[in-house]
This record gives C-alpha cells, sequence and structure tokens, in this order.
C-alpha cells in the first residue's frame, strides 16, 4: 500500500487539466510512502481525456468511465481504485492549490489516529487577506450566494451533528482509506460529499481543518455546481445524520 491516492473527478475540463496535473504530480513527487494520482473521466465529450494520455506523467493513470454518471460517481470508481492509505479528492480546475495538499497530509499524519482533513477557503482567507475580507472570510471574486449557503450549511451540519466544520463546501477533502471498508454509496452527484461526512460523522471519526488558498472560477470558466445542488447538501445531511447500524 502507497501512503497517498488523489483522485480527480474529470469532466470536460481540457482547459485545466494539463497544467492541474503538471501541479499535483510536482507537489505529491516527494511523499515519502509514495503517491498516485488517478483521474476518473466521467464521460467527458472534450479532449480532456486525450490530454491526460498524451501527458503520460509518471504515477499518473487515467480511468475513463463510459458515460457521465456524476462527480459522487467519479469519485466511488476513484476510491475503488486508490491504494493509499489516504485518499484525497481533487476537483480537476484550478480552484485549489496543489501546494496545499503537503500541509494536509501532514496534519493527518501528526494525529496517530484515524482522521479527515478538510482544507477550508474561510479559515484561509481569515489568515490571509486583510480588512473586511478577512473578517467575513470570502475571497475575491467568490459569490455571496455560495459564501452564504456555505455557512448555512455549517449551522446546520452543527444542529444536526452537534459538531462545527467552517466549510463543508470545500472541493478539498482528505479521507483515510478505513472508512471506505464496506462502503454502500447512495449518492451519485456533488451530494457525494456530504454523503462522506456524515459517514465520518457516525464513525466518530474527526474532521480537522486547515487553511487553504482558493481561486474562484465562474460559470464562464466552466463551474459546474448549480444553485440547486446546495439545497441538495441540506436534504443529504438530513438524511444522513441516522447512522446505520
Amino acid at each position: 500500500m502507497i501512503e497517498l491516492s488523489v483522485v480527480v473527478p474529470m469532466f470536460n475540463e481540457e482547459s485545466f487539466i494539463e497544467t492541474l496535473l503538471r501541479r499535483v504530480c510536482s507537489s505529491i513527487e516527494e511523499v515519502p510512502g509514495g503517491s498516485e494520482v488517478l483521474v476518473i473521466d466521467d464521460g467527458s465529450t472534450d479532449r480532456s481525456a486525450e490530454l491526460v494520455q498524451q501527458l503520460a506523467l509518471p504515477g499518473c493513470r487515467l480511468i475513463s468511465l463510459s458515460r457521465n454518471g456524476g462527480k459522487g460517481a467519479a469519485v466511488r470508481h476513484g476510491i475503488a481504485a486508490a491504494r493509499g492509505q489516504f485518499i484525497l479528492v481533487q476537483d480537476a480546475d484550478l480552484e485549489y492549490d496543489p501546494s496545499d495538499i503537503g500541509p494536509m497530509l501532514e496534519a493527518a499524519r501528526m494525529q496517530g489516529r484515524p482522521v479527515a482533513v478538510y482544507g477550508s477557503r474561510k479559515l484561509g482567507a481569515h489568515s490571509q487577506l486583510v480588512g473586511v475580507r478577512s473578517q467575513l472570510r470570502i475571497w475575491p471574486g467568490q459569490g455571496l450566494p455560495q459564501w452564504a449557503f456555505g455557512n448555512l450549511l455549517s449551522f446546520a451540519y452543527l444542529l444536526l451533528t452537534g459538531r462545527w466544520i467552517s466549510d463543508l463546501l470545500t472541493g478539498y477533502k482528505l479521507y483515510p482509506r478505513s472508512i471506505f471498508e464496506n462502503w454502500n454509496t447512495k449518492t451519485d452527484g456533488f451530494e457525494t460529499d456530504h454523503e462522506i461526512t456524515m459517514r465520518l460523522n457516525c464513525l466518530r471519526i474527526p474532521v480537522i481543518e486547515v487553511p487553504v488558498n482558493y481561486v474562484p472560477r465562474s460559470r464562464a470558466d466552466g463551474k459546474k455546481i448549480r444553485s440547486r445542488d446546495a439545497f441538495i447538501a441540506l436534504i443529504t445531511l438530513a438524511k444522513f445524520r441516522r447512522c446505520s447500524k
């Protein structure tokens, strides 16, 4: 078993995927226990898969799905193929900085027990920005509706579990491999992230947050998550609040 698997769900990301994968591979090449990158092509109709194949980066493997099944389905396939002790899900765009992978992995190592590590954009904004943006914990270019709903989602999670996570909507999450044993996921879309969060709660696996960088992209740049996904997130948290025996 290697130490780290980076799972990259990808759907029509030809504008970003080459740069993203180069940065990811550069960031993890010195992981002591070994690492790999699994790019899960979720039925892309552009040149994304072709570009990944042409790159032929060491330790980077392309897994192509026959049809677009949603981010959650792609993540599920990636987790099933992963060999790492830790599994990090990396969005295929450039909103998140792969240089933050190292601090997230180190935070997990230091605990001496199974933990999940979430890269918090709110903590990152608070520590790196100044003035009102630092106090509100909002990055330049970040949409106000998304920011507001992120806060609402955190409070909903607190009410449901008694635990606080500042940034449930972050696209940077690192999990211990052990939580996926006997995992029978019920979701396929963006809400799979929240199903996993509730699984962590049921398994009593702590979630540690570390600050990360964030460069928001717009819908014109290819951002795929929509307003309806925010409400689906709330429903998912409520649906999985009861732990299966």
